[in-house]
């Protein structure tokens, strides 16, 4: 998966005529300046997540006295700087997202969301953002820490995030039982460290974080691995239907962001989210 340092991100300019995510002509000025409001749980490291501390890769939640970082967070930076708007990031649990994108109450989703044909139906999608890769998280002393092969895990108890890929992968797991899945991944792990789930499928970077905050816990990485579509190992930021302009010039942010700029990203905000 992605994220890499950052060294600073663009500083906000102003000044600047552009066309709104509403698609009206909207004037900026040094005292008013359009926002671009982003959605995410801040709550899925290193993708993003929630911290008192303020410093270059926070980013402050709206309502709230606390601070955004990750992946997601620096992305979201470069993003409202290069369209010259005001950054507003609104701390939303994940199943309300896509309610909230639809309403009009955020612009866009940036939050590790993959652009599946089930989302497309209702919201539309830029391009790629991170590729991921798929492991199992679990105990270090889980009898399925040697798996290999998705014929590894007969008997496993295996608990998923609820209306996400990790939580349908669960089924190609020959022999595992599928456990009611779960609204969000710190209280899968909860099920997991507690014993009322033996493991969980998610992306390598989200691993890689809660690997390191959680030292009891592991990840494995399959050689025989899940069957998944391209778009259900790529994340894009999701907008609103209608706005195509919009989706064309983040799509031209994106593409100013090499492939080796992302890994910096990525690993940036695994380190600081241990």
């Amino acid at each position: 998966m992605k994220k890499m340092v950052l060294e600073s991100l663009l500083t906000l300019a102003i000044g600047v005529s552009i066309v709104g995510c509403g698609g009206q002509a909207t004037t900026t000025s040094s005292t008013q300046q359009e926002t671009f409001v982003v959605g995410m749980e801040c709550g899925y490291a290193p993708f993003n997540w929630t911290t008192l501390e303020s410093n270059e890769f926070t980013y402050p939640i709206d309502g709230t006295k606390m601070y955004a970082d990750g992946y997601d967070i620096q992305i979201a930076k470069e993003v409202a700087n290069s369209l010259n708007k005001k950054l507003v990031i609104k701390a939303i649990d994940w199943d309300g997202l896509i309610p909230a994108l639809t309403s009009g109450q955020i612009d866009a989703i940036i939050a590790g969301m993959s652009p599946t044909e089930d989302r497309k139906l209702s919201i539309d999608f830029t391009a790629d953002y991170y590729t991921s890769t798929h492991v199992i998280v679990m105990e270090k002393t889980s009898k399925y820490v040697n798996a290999t092969s998705l014929t590894d895990f007969n008997g496993a108890k295996v608990v998923g995030q609820v209306e996400t890929l990790y939580d349908s992968l669960i089924d190609q797991l020959v022999g595992a039982t599928h456990e009611t899945p779960l609204g969000d991944v710190p209280t899968i792990i909860t099920n997991i460290t507690s014993g009322r789930a033996d493991c969980t499928i998610l992306e390598e970077p989200v691993a890689i974080g809660i690997v390191k905050a959680n030292p009891d816990l592991t990840y494995v990485k399959l050689t025989n691995s899940f069957v998944v579509a391209e778009e259900d190992v790529v994340v894009s930021i999701a907008i609103a239907k209608g706005h195509e302009d919009l989706i064309s010039q983040i799509n031209s942010v994106l593409a100013g962001i090499s492939s080796s700029e992302r890994e910096q990203l990525m690993v940036g905000a695994i380190e600081r989210s241990e």
